[in-house]
């Protein structure tokens, strides 16, 4: 009950002030009202109040007119210069794609032409590998023909010095008979 009897009294103040509130924006609005009514009955509303009020208009309009000129010629150089700008840029464009596929057909030129000579060096350097092992085998068939070639020779000599001593046995012993024959 007390709470009820509180919630009457929170009702009924809140009641009270929408009432107040009410009554000061209908005296607010009855004053907007009664100088509403007093503009329209002032010269404004009357025929030399609109065709001044027209006139004023179309002043505002060909100012607005006259400046939105200017801004789209403003535009319009802004515009064009823009675009001339792009098609510059498009133009340096094509120039450096066309300088990229130059670049790019020279390089893979170069590369078959690089490729080319490795292959040409490396079927070289396959001959001269060939060419030096030709060349080994013949040092190495000379080396052992010199070998062999001394050896022959060493064997030559100790023929040759076996000769020479039979020789000079041969010739003392030559020596010898002649002087006992001599002597004889």
């Amino acid at each position: 009950m007390y709470r009820e009897r509180a919630d009457w009294k929170k009702y009924r103040e809140r009641l009270v002030k929408e009432v107040r509130d009410f009554k000061q924006l209908r005296n607010k609005f009855v004053e907007e009202k009664v100088a509403f009514e007093a503009e329209k009955k002032a010269e404004e509303w009357g025929p030399e109040g609109l065709k001044n009020n027209l006139q004023a208009a179309e002043e505002l309009l060909s100012k607005e007119r006259a400046e939105w000129k200017k801004v789209c010629e403003k535009d319009n150089r802004r515009m064009y210069a823009a675009r001339s700008k792009i098609t510059d840029l498009e133009a340096e464009i094509s120039t450096l794609e066309g300088k990229v596929e130059e670049a790019q057909a020279d390089k893979e030129r170069f590369e078959a032409e690089l490729n080319a000579r490795m292959v040409n060096k490396d079927k070289d350097l396959a001959a001269k590998d060939v060419e030096i092992a030709e060349l080994k085998r013949r040092l190495f068939e000379a080396h052992d023909k010199n070998e062999s070639l001394e050896i022959d020779l060493e064997a030559e000599r100790g023929m040759a010095e076996t000769a020479e001593e039979v020789k000079k046995k041969a010739k003392e012993a030559h020596d010898i008979s002649t002087s006992v024959l001599n002597l004889a």
